[in-house]
C-alpha cells in the first residue's frame, strides 16, 4: 500500500511514576509526532480519531510500578496513557468496523490510536460500537454521554443498583456522590422510589445535588461530622451503601446500617496513594447485622451486557432527554491540557465527570 501524508499526533506519555505519592503534572509529557499514515492502515487494525477521553481516578495506578490489577503494559514508561474515550474510525483493515463507526474503547490519550491484532477471534477487545442515534446531539444529549451517563459511569450505576436489589421506600446513601458514578446513582434510585442522601467536598456540590439531581439531602463531609450528618439525614436508617470511598466513612456505615442492610463496594477512593490502609473497625457488625457487602467491577461480561443488549441506553437516555435525570460533566478542550486536568481530577477540584475534548465529529 502506498504510503499517504503523514498527520499531527500530539499525545501525552507516562514520563515518571507516583508509587505511593500524590500525583502531578511531572508523571506527564507532551509530545508531537507526525507519524499517523491512514493510507498504510494493514489488516486486523483501525485508526482512531479520537473525540473525547475521560480522566478517571484508576489511571493513576497505571503511574504506579506495581499497578494494582493494571496490566504491565499500561505502565511502561515513555509509553502513551490509556483511558476510556469516544472515537472515529478513519481507516479500516477490518470489515467488521468500517471507517465512520462511532467507538467507545479504552485508547490513547491522543489525537490518534491505531488497534491491531483485530483480524485473530482470540484477541480482547473491548470496541463498543455507539447506537446511530449516538450522533444527535439535537435532542439534549450530547455525543460525550457515551463515555459518562451511557457509558462506564451509567453502566456501573445501573448494573450497580440491579445488583444491590434496591427496593421502593428505603434510604441509601451515596457516597462521593457528585462524581461521574454517584450523581447517577442518587438519581436512578430516586426514580425508582428510594429516600436518596449523598455527600460531596464542597458546599456547592451539596446544593447541585439537592436543587439539580433530586438528592432528599446531603452534607459536605469536609465541614460537618459525618455521623452527625447521617443520623440527620437518615434518621431510619440507611439500608443500602453505595461505596466509591471506603476507610472512615465505610467504617461508620457499618455501624449505622440498618439490619440486613446492603453494600456495595465499587472503589475505595480514600484508601488510593496513602502509605497506610485505614483499619476498619467494626467488622464485627458485618455478622451481627447479616449485612452484605457485595464488591464490583464495571468490565465483567455479566454487566457488559447491559451495553450490548441495549438495556442501559434504552433505561438512561429517555430519562436525560426528559430532563428527568440531570448528568453534570466537566468537558475541557485539548489534549495537551490532560495532564493539568487529571491532577485537578485527583484532587476534588471538579463536579461531576471530567473530559477532554480532543476533535469535533
Amino acid at each position: 500500500m502506498t504510503a499517504g501524508k503523514l498527520l499531527s499526533n500530539t499525545r501525552v506519555v507516562r514520563a515518571s511514576y507516583a508509587n505511593q505519592s500524590q500525583v502531578t503534572k511531572t508523571q506527564f509529557r507532551v509530545e508531537t509526532h507526525q507519524d499517523v499514515d491512514l493510507a498504510s492502515v494493514k489488516p486486523g487494525e483501525i485508526i482512531l480519531r479520537n473525540l473525547y477521553i475521560s480522566l478517571d481516578p484508576y489511571v493513576s495506578f497505571t503511574l504506579d510500578e506495581t499497578g494494582g490489577d493494571m496490566p504491565a503494559s499500561w505502565r511502561k514508561l515513555n509509553d502513551v496513557v490509556y483511558g476510556l474515550g469516544i472515537a472515529e474510525i478513519v481507516a479500516s483493515g477490518v470489515p467488521k468496523y468500517p471507517v465512520g463507526t462511532l467507538v467507545s474503547i479504552n485508547t490513547g490519550y491522543e489525537q490518534y490510536t491505531c488497534v491491531s491484532g483485530l483480524d485473530d477471534p482470540n484477541t480482547p477487545t473491548d470496541i463498543r460500537v455507539l447506537p446511530e442515534h449516538a450522533r444527535h446531539e439535537s435532542k439534549g444529549v450530547p455525543l460525550s454521554n457515551y463515555i459518562s451517563a451511557l457509558g462506564m459511569p451509567g453502566l456501573t450505576a445501573f448494573a450497580g443498583l440491579k445488583i444491590l436489589g434496591v427496593e421502593k421506600g428505603k434510604t441509601i446513601f451515596v457516597g462521593s456522590a457528585a462524581g461521574g458514578v454517584g450523581q447517577l446513582v442518587g438519581q436512578l434510585a430516586k426514580v425508582q422510589g428510594l429516600n436518596v442522601i449523598g455527600s460531596a467536598g464542597t458546599d456547592e456540590k451539596v446544593a447541585y445535588l439537592i436543587e439539580k439531581q433530586h438528592f432528599d439531602g446531603a452534607f459536605n463531609y469536609k465541614t460537618e461530622d459525618a455521623r452527625e450528618a447521617l443520623t440527620r439525614l437518615a434518621p431510619q436508617g440507611i439500608d443500602y451503601y453505595f461505596d466509591t470511598v471506603g476507610g472512615e466513612i465505610l467504617d461508620l456505615v457499618l455501624e449505622l446500617i440498618n439490619e440486613r442492610g446492603k453494600i456495595l463496594s465499587v472503589g475505595m477512593i480514600s484508601q488510593e496513594n496513602v502509605k497506610e490502609a485505614y483499619p476498619i473497625r467494626n467488622l464485627k457488625l458485618i455478622a451481627r447485622k447479616r449485612v452484605s457487602i457485595l464488591g464490583f467491577i464495571y468490565w465483567h461480561w455479566h454487566h457488559l451486557q447491559y451495553f450490548e443488549n441495549g438495556e442501559l441506553d434504552a433505561a438512561l437516555r429517555p430519562l436525560l432527554e426528559k430532563g428527568e435525570v440531570n448528568y453534570r460533566e466537566e468537558v475541557f478542550e485539548g489534549i495537551e491540557n490532560a495532564p493539568e486536568h487529571f491532577v485537578n481530577m485527583l484532587e476534588g477540584k471538579y463536579a461531576g465527570k471530567v473530559l477532554i475534548k480532543i476533535a469535533d465529529l
